[in-house]
């Protein structure tokens, strides 16, 4: 484990325009996040968030205009019950039409729009919190593309290893053939395992490129046959790890919009008071008695105050109290999924390292097997075929060990991973 840490630490960091010669996992999560579309929708939100309480500040700061006309005929019109000889009394037509321009402005709104105001920002920080919930499983399918990458290069080298190995025993039994103190069949045996091996790099190689696709397509870089995946060493740390997850955020921030919305709810009962003036023409005019076309103007002070609020004002803020109940409930959920997830990834971590800790005695035992088959086959006294099986298994059992180092390794960076760090 920490042999190979260092390794991957010890590789330097160089980035040229075209491709990645060394990726970072950090570099994973920041590229696979500015390459998600998701970040688009989380600029919808806050844009969105600021529009609206743009459009509230100039409703509350602007006066309201609007221009209205209406045209009637109605079966009676109003008639003086008197009639006097040589005195004309107008009479009101029974076709009547009024075009105004109406303008009010708000003195007071109880606050109201302080408070939408409040609430949309609220709404907008939910809104950013679903987002980064979202984008957060990402680094999971990160961690996942990085293991299984360095895993088939760990196997890869391993398996270049071993084929030398074999080429070089190969160029010694050719010349024992030679000499007459080795049978053909070893050679044989020798290039059928060099041939294994080969399709194996071969097989190794082009799962590589599809993970390597897989994970450009995913981030947005370009990633060659030779970039290289470092993991650094202040990801694997996990002591005294602080819970940080995004949805303990969005909770809180859902709480928080519950809380503005039952004040802006609180706050429907308050009077508004508004000044307003309107102005224009029609017949008849304000005098109902002119049956002319006549303009006009009418100004003041309104007060509205709606009562009738209050029918529901109990349902609304109990139906707030129950959402907000909800949202423990969801959270008390989350809270025990995400202990028993943190449980099972201590016990991967634990179990691991068992292995780890036999995975070293085994490779140094088959490393020395392997030795000792080495010279019994230069002494002619062990058989090609089974020089190969000790080859094998040792080759075998470094490929476990190094699996085992790099389980480890994302295990630890897959329990930081759950803590939201």
């Amino acid at each position: 484990m920490k042999s190979l840490s260092t390794f991957l630490l010890g590789l330097l960091l160089t980035t040229t325009s075209q491709a990645q010669s060394v990726m970072t996992l950090e570099q994973g999560y920041a590229a696979v996040i500015a390459n998600d579309p998701l970040t688009r929708q989380r600029e919808i939100v806050q844009q969105t968030g600021d529009l609206t309480i743009a459009s509230l500040d100039k409703n509350r700061r602007l006066p309201q205009v609007g221009v209205n006309g209406q045209a009637t005929w109605q079966s009676e019109v109003t008639k003086l019950p008197i009639e006097l000889p040589n005195v004309p009394i107008p009479q009101l037509s029974k076709d009547q039409y009024k075009l105004t321009a109406d303008v009010s402005y708000t003195l007071f709104d109880g606050n109201q729009t302080a408070l939408q105001k409040q609430v949309q920002r609220a709404s907008t920080t939910v809104g950013l919190q679903q987002v980064a919930v979202e984008q957060n499983r990402l680094k999971d399918q990160v961690n996942a593309y990085f293991l299984n990458i360095l895993l088939t290069d760990e196997n890869t080298r391993l398996t270049r290893i071993r084929l030398e190995e074999l080429q070089n025993r190969i160029l010694k039994a050719e010349a024992g053939v030679r000499f007459g103190t080795v049978a053909t069949v070893g050679v044989d045996v020798l290039r059928a395992e060099v041939l294994n091996a080969e399709q194996q790099l071969g097989q190794l190689a082009a799962t590589r490129r599809g993970l390597r696709d897989q994970l450009g397509i995913l981030t947005g870089l370009t990633i060659t046959d030779s970039t290289k995946l470092v993991i650094e060493e202040a990801r694997t740390g996990i002591v005294n790890l602080s819970l940080n997850r995004p949805e303990q955020k969005l909770f809180e921030s859902q709480r928080a919009l519950l809380d503005e919305q039952l004040r802006l709810t609180n706050n429907r009962l308050q009077p508004r008071l508004s000044a307003f003036a309107q102005g224009g023409a029609g017949r008849p005019a304000l005098n109902f008695l002119n049956n002319d076309f006549r303009g006009f103007f009418i100004g003041g002070i309104r007060l509205s105050w709606n009562l009738s609020a209050a029918y529901t004002l109990k349902n609304d803020r109990a139906v707030l109290a129950l959402n907000r109940e909800q949202i423990g409930v969801q959270q008390k959920v989350f809270d025990r999924n995400l202990s028993l997830q943190l449980r099972q990834q201590q016990t991967e971590i634990d179990r691991v390292t068992a292995l780890l800790e036999k995975d070293r005695e085994i490779s140094a035992l088959r490393s020395k097997i392997r030795q000792t088959a080495s010279v019994q086959l230069d002494n002619g006294t062990l058989a090609a075929r089974d020089y190969t099986s000790e080859l094998n298994a040792e080759s075998q059992a470094l490929l476990n060990q190094k699996t085992h180092e790099l389980q480890l390794l994302l295990a630890n960076v897959q329990y930081r991973t759950l803590t939201g760090n």
